[in-house]
């Protein structure tokens, strides 16, 4: 586009020079300069945009209304909250009717859960599964004896737009998809979780606080200011949770990994002789935003969309010469 504009002094069929700068375009026509630059910018954000998504992947929305209830709500335990936080990442948009698919476009089964859940217990299991429905949070759709798919309940996540019905708010926030799934899922050298349930739990139920322009956990998510969109400090978010010391929700958050990356970044400062912390978000796991996270965000996590992109790229090789990943293939992989 640059090659093929310049810019002139534009005179109306009155003879005046109209005042402003104006830019040729292709038809003939002009364009003020500033809406020129206007729309240079919008495309860069859009370009900067595309390329963080395409590392990030897709997502799914959760409501704040819905997180905040979650956390008080006494018929799960903190560890059944985040098991049920993870199933939603798998839901599909209402067009699809909101069916459980693996990210290989296969429905999801009742059969399946207990293996995705890694749950070794089935007595739990069915404990857990039985209150998930009772709840109305999955619905049951029977279509033989072996196939029972699962229906979501779009008040927890949900794809495209937020329906009417599902709660009074529909503020939200984004769940990457694939990332939750990965904290849930991913094992050390010895098979273990990385990440326990507990851990998730807190991560999850922190998320309705992520402001959404410097993804501090703060009051006033809506306000783009850092200094006056009242941050959280870790004593805040302890008390939240019950923990008598902040060392204690902490250790919570910088226990939370992925790839071997910090979900959360805790900063320090001094501001008129007394210390203060703030808490981020790492933006390839959650945000608030419709835009690239600023570079100040990013440079908080500085090797994750890299490892993200390397994770991306191995599973590629893997499945191109024929080999499967182990770990969660059935839902994870052709």
């Amino acid at each position: 586009m640059d090659k093929e504009i310049k810019i002139i002094d534009l005179v109306d069929e009155n003879g005046e020079l109209k005042t402003g700068a104006f830019i040729e375009n292709y038809e003939g026509g002009f364009y003020k300069k500033e809406s020129v630059e206007k729309m240079k910018e919008y495309q860069a954000k859009k370009k900067d945009y595309d390329t963080f998504t395409d590392i990030a992947g897709g997502f799914s929305f959760m409501l704040v209304d819905t997180l905040k209830e979650l956390h008080q709500d006494t018929r799960f335990n903190d560890m059944e909250k985040a098991r049920l936080m993870f199933l939603g990442t798998f839901c599909s948009y209402e067009t699809s009717g909101r069916y459980l698919f693996t990210n290989n476009n296969k429905p999801i089964l009742k059969s399946d859960l207990q293996e995705l859940f890694e749950i070794s217990n089935k007595k739990e299991f069915y404990k857990f599964y039985n209150k998930l429905v009772e709840t109305g949070i999955i619905e049951e759709d029977v279509r033989g004896r072996v196939e029972v798919r699962i229906k979501w309940n779009s008040k927890y996540h949900f794809k495209g737009k937020a329906s009417k019905n599902a709660t009074r708010s529909t503020e939200t926030v984004k769940a990457y998809d694939r990332q939750i799934q990965t904290l849930y899922m991913e094992k050390d050298a010895k098979g273990k979780s990385i990440n326990t349930p507990k851990n998730l739990y807190v991560m999850f139920m922190v998320l309705p606080f992520i402001n959404k322009e410097s993804g501090v956990l703060c009051n006033l998510q809506q306000n783009p200011l850092e200094d006056t969109c009242e941050p959280l400090e870790l004593t805040d978010v302890a008390k939240m949770f019950g923990c008598s010391k902040a060392s204690q929700i902490k250790t919570k958050l910088m226990n939370c990994k992925l790839y071997g990356t910090n979900v959360f970044f805790i900063g320090e400062g001094t501001k008129d002789r007394k210390k203060y912390t703030r808490i981020y978000v790492n933006p390839f796991v959650s945000s608030r935003s419709g835009k690239a996270p600023n570079p100040s965000l990013l440079s908080m996590f500085p090797n994750t969309g890299k490892l993200i992109a390397e994770q991306l790229k191995a599973k590629q090789k893997k499945k191109a010469d024929g080999f499967y990943i182990n770990e969660g293939k059935k839902f994870f992989e052709n």
